[in-house]
């Protein structure tokens, strides 16, 4: 069993009669109907994201609905994705020198950041109820 912790807050009467009118249309305790809304509707833990990318992901929280939106769209360049598979394809065929390694592992970052960044803007979004763009709806690599 999950530990519980009790706690006591004050609600406008509207929002309470709200939220006990949809505990008896769902048959439920309004006490469960309160902790459900509240698992759906608070943002993922930063601590979610691996620690080396928390930096990167972290001002995702301080965004408006605006830059959220804008942010799920940034796409990755086609010339940098075009690197990053000649580098990996040359790395099966042969060492890569010390640069090649480094830009390698800076083009990686740069895609996982951009991956990180636009999932979590993406569930920010849908938090304050928007949809996220579908994958066609989304812009393509240029």
């Amino acid at each position: 069993m999950t530990a519980t912790q009790t706690i006591t807050i004050e609600l406008p009467k509207p929002l309470y009669n709200q939220l006990q009118r949809a505990a008896e249309l769902a048959r439920q305790p309004v006490a469960d109907v309160i902790q459900k809304s509240l698992s759906h509707s608070l943002p993922p833990l930063l601590e979610d994201i691996p620690a080396e990318y928390q930096a990167d992901v972290y001002p995702i929280l301080q965004m408006d609905v605006e830059n959220l939106q804008q942010e799920v769209r940034r796409i990755f360049l086609a010339a940098r994705w075009t690197r990053y598979e000649a580098l990996l394809e040359k790395k099966k065929q042969t060492a890569l020198t010390e640069a090649e390694e480094a830009e390698l592992e800076a083009v990686r970052r740069e895609a996982d950041v951009l991956m990180f960044r636009k999932g979590y803007a993406a569930v920010l979004l849908k938090r304050q109820g928007y949809r996220p763009p579908s994958p066609d709806e989304l812009p393509k690599i240029q």
